[in-house]
């Protein structure tokens, strides 16, 4: 489902209405709406992917007139019999949503393009010829799963064997393969031996390679290995793309980069529980190349992280918005930099700016989920759950903070079960996400499991679970914070 480009004509579920004509239209014939459901229609659709409250439809509809929730419920019921029940959903004790995207997030355009070239056959037996080239088509199809790169086809990958390091600039010539996998398999009686490398073509730098050594059917967990260590590394690359650019002029010093890559590591580890060591790091990174753009904007990310998730001090966040601001100015096309911005702009609730930077990050990388909290913060979940989805199919191995955003998206849709789902897969004892946790199983009516969260929370933490839910995540509209907050009271007691 897609929204409309014009401002007037919204289109959802193969329907197009045209609030300037007055119209609703199926896929091949006009369609009649009574002027109350209709007038309901057009409002759900310029709130389209928004949990619309129903005291805002009853004003809407019927401004000036009391009503009962009946005349809402009629219309709503009058509209899905129209487009189908699914098109308007039922946020219970909320309110009702037009369920389309609110954006359609663009198509992977460029994604980087690998080949997987003819192994070599070191047994020099000709009858191991099949099993050798089946081995590395296999490689082709495992990649291709993902659906993260571009593999290049059998035909034009097999157009070459594995070469030496002065032959890879013709492969990319040739057939403009971005990573280059080769290798070479031995058979030897029942025992097979593997070696594999994977090739940056650019800059002729062996990223990875390994050998292996399996008996019999060992051989197909050797491909699952490989097909996880490839896609591994190239996903990482393309998530992290520009760590090699770092800003508008070439990093000086080798040194800033290694520093950088360790405290970018501490900070995406689940735990975090070094975040100090990584400001250090990034510090250190900033004293040996001063013009590191980058290595501001990671700081000023791990300083607005101080306290977890939007509880920094305004003069803590105020610091982290100089940094980033000097990062931009530094790196200006980094997408690190805008999306690092636009976190700090939400935590200073600041939401037009930090949506602002959002669009840009996406803009100049849109395989970069990492921004879309925004979203769901602007009232906004249905359409943060479309990125982080594309997000997740992107990258396989997605930091665990996706599965944050996509919960809190979930719950503010009223998706309580999923929602709840999402956070034990990413959990870890913090305060903030016990909290999120019980509401979740609070609104589900699981008060057990509700009040274990809560128990959970260690009490020697000057952390209160109805504070952090009122005034903590940083809503723009009061009603979302009263729904995370309403949870938060069931869980309490």
């Amino acid at each position: 489902m897609t929204t409309a480009t014009a401002d007037q004509v919204f289109r959802f579920g193969g329907f197009t209405l045209d609030l300037a004509m007055g119209t609703l239209r199926g896929v091949n014939e006009p369609l009649f709406l009574r002027p109350k459901a209709y007038a309901l229609l057009s409002h759900l659709a310029r709130n389209m992917g928004r949990v619309v409250p129903k005291s805002e439809l009853m004003d809407v509809v019927w401004p000036g007139v009391y009503v009962t929730e009946d005349s809402l419920t009629q219309s709503v019921r009058e509209i899905r019999k129209v487009l189908g029940e699914d098109m308007v959903r039922t946020i219970s004790k909320r309110g009702y949503m037009l369920a389309a995207e609110a954006e359609a997030a663009p198509e992977i355009s460029s994604q980087p393009i690998v080949a997987v070239v003819r192994f070599r056959n070191d047994s020099g037996d000709p009858a191991d010829e099949a099993m050798v080239d089946g081995f590395a088509e296999d490689l082709i199809n495992g990649v291709a799963r993902f659906g993260t790169v571009t593999v290049l086809a059998r035909n034009s990958s097999f157009s070459f064997t594995s070469f030496g390091r002065a032959e890879w600039p013709q492969i990319r010539a040739r057939i403009g393969a971005d990573y280059l996998v080769e290798g070479s398999l031995r058979r030897q009686g029942e025992h097979v031996v593997v070696a594999v490398s994977l090739v940056d073509i650019a800059s002729a730098r062996q990223l990875w390679g390994d050998r292996y050594q399996s008996q019999g059917a060992g051989l197909f967990a050797i491909e699952r290995e490989i097909v996880e260590q490839i896609v591994s590394r190239l996903v990482t690359r393309v998530t992290n793309a520009g760590l090699e650019r770092a800003s508008r002029k070439p990093v000086t010093s080798l040194a800033a980069y290694e520093l950088l890559l360790r405290g970018f590591a501490l900070l995406r580890d689940p735990a975090q529980t070094d975040q100090r060591g990584a400001e250090a790091l990034f510090e250190a990174a900033i004293a040996k190349d001063p013009n590191y753009g980058l290595a501001y904007s990671y700081l000023a990310l791990a300083r607005s992280l101080d306290g977890e998730f939007g509880r920094a001090n305004d003069a803590v966040l105020e610091n982290a918005r100089d940094l980033a601001d000097k990062g931009l100015a530094l790196s200006p096309d980094q997408p690190t930099g805008h999306r690092v911005q636009s976190l700090i702009r939400l935590y200073m609730r600041d939401h037009e700016a930090a949506e602002h930077h959002m669009r840009i990050a996406l803009e100049l990388n849109p395989y970069d989920a990492d921004s879309i909290e925004q979203l769901t913060m602007r009232g906004r979940p249905l359409e943060a759950l479309t990125w982080l989805a594309r997000g997740i199919r992107i990258d396989p191995l997605h930091p665990h903070w996706y599965q944050f955003d996509r919960a809190l998206a979930l719950y503010m849709m009223g998706e309580y079960r999923q929602a709840a789902e999402a956070l034990e897969l990413a959990t870890r004892p913090a305060p903030w996400i016990r909290t999120r946790l019980a509401a979740c199983y609070a609104q589900m009516g699981d008060m057990e499991k509700a009040r274990r969260q809560i128990a959970l929370i260690d009490e020697g933490v000057p952390f209160s679970p109805l504070d952090y839910a009122l005034r903590g995540v940083p809503f723009e509209s009061q009603a979302d914070a009263e729904h995370l907050a309403e949870g938060v009271r069931l869980a309490l007691g």
